[in-house]
């Protein structure tokens, strides 16, 4: 396994998993990542392949996972953390797995390599959020390490369309 940051080439390959993880998500009734299956998502993908904010993790050359993995947070961070950007902390969106390596626990090898790559960055801490409806996430990521912070409630802020949990990782 490794993991290191995308290249311009790697596009097409992480656009497809991210069309994968989309099309899975559909098939379970899931409407939270259509828009990438209608194209929105590409030319974001693409300014953050070029602004070394898409991480990725390869197994025997082959591209099977990807994240996008922020130092400056983005609006919606801001919102949902209440603050702005602070040294040494990342932020990680969009962990997607292809099917070629769909269930194959390679979604717990990701997290424990984008820990290390952070760690390595001389990062202090790791970021992130999901929504609260989804059991599987949400021990998904308390078993890779991540604690949970809080619940932002739908209502409370005006960005969101449903509860969403907050995780961290301290790196020490």
């Amino acid at each position: 396994m490794n993991v290191r940051l995308s290249k311009i080439n790697d596009f097409e390959k992480l656009n497809n998993i991210q069309k994968e993880v989309a099309e899975r998500l559909k098939e379970k009734g899931s409407k939270q990542w259509n828009y990438i299956l209608e194209g929105v998502e590409e030319p974001v993908l693409m300014s953050r392949i070029k602004q070394n904010e898409v991480i990725i993790l390869e197994d025997n050359g082959e591209v099977v996972g990807l994240a996008y993995l922020y130092q400056e947070p983005i609006f919606w961070d801001k919102s949902l953390w209440h603050d702005d950007k602070q040294e040494g902390i990342y932020y990680l969106h969009k962990v997607a797995i292809g099917n070629t390596a769909k269930g194959k626990k390679y979604g717990n090898i990701f997290l424990k390599e984008i820990i290390n790559w952070v760690r390595i960055q001389n990062g202090k801490a790791i970021r992130l959020d999901c929504k609260a409806d989804i059991s599987y996430l949400n021990q998904f990521y308390p078993s890779a390490g991540f604690d949970f912070v809080a619940v932002r409630k739908t209502g409370h802020f005006k960005e969101l369309y449903s509860d969403f949990n907050l995780y961290s990782y301290n790196i020490s």
